[in-house]
Formats: structure tokens, C-alpha cells, sequence
């Protein structure tokens, strides 16, 4: 009897949380989601989730004004609440 092929699931979508003056934070939010990215933002921080079918895609570029400060597969929902005090 052969046993039947199990295949992992695929990677959780990677939601990156990056610190950036508040200026330029609305029009990086638009940008990604432009391109079917979640993003939410508050004050000074940003979280920005990759979609399901992008779960392997590399880190983007970010400018230089943004500093990285986590890289997670926790999610968006998640991000936000330890991140932006819970505001998706």
C-alpha cells in the first residue's frame, strides 16, 4: 500500500515593520498597496505584509529614510497589534 504524498504548506506571507518620518509613510503605504501588499501605519511605524502568492519573495528595497525593525510570518493583524497599539 503506497502512502499518499503530503506536501507542506506553503510559507506564511512575511510582514515587514519598519520605523520612517511620518511624511513619507502614507505614500510607501500607497505604493505597496498598489501592488496588493497590506499596509497600516501609526505616527513613525509602518507594517506592510506581503501577499500569500509573494510569501517567498525577498525583502524589498526600503528607502533610506525607513529602518527595518522586524521581519515576521506572525502576520498583519498580529504586527499591528504589537506594533501600531492594535490599529490594522
Amino acid at each position: 500500500m503506497s502512502r499518499p504524498k503530503t506536501t507542506d504548506p506553503p510559507p506564511a506571507p512575511t510582514t515587514f515593520v519598519v520605523v520612517g518620518p511620518p511624511d513619507l509613510l502614507p505614500d510607501l503605504m500607497l505604493d505597496f498597496q498598489d501592488v496588493g501588499w497590506e499596509a497600516s501605519i501609526a505616527g513613525w511605524r509602518a507594517v506592510i505584509t506581503a501577499p500569500p502568492e509573494d510569501a517567498g519573495a525577498r525583502a524589498p528595497e526600503w528607502p533610506t529614510e525607513l529602518t527595518l525593525i522586524e521581519a515576521s510570518r506572525d502576520g498583519h493583524a498580529a504586527a499591528c497589534a504589537r506594533h501600531l497599539q492594535g490599529r490594522p
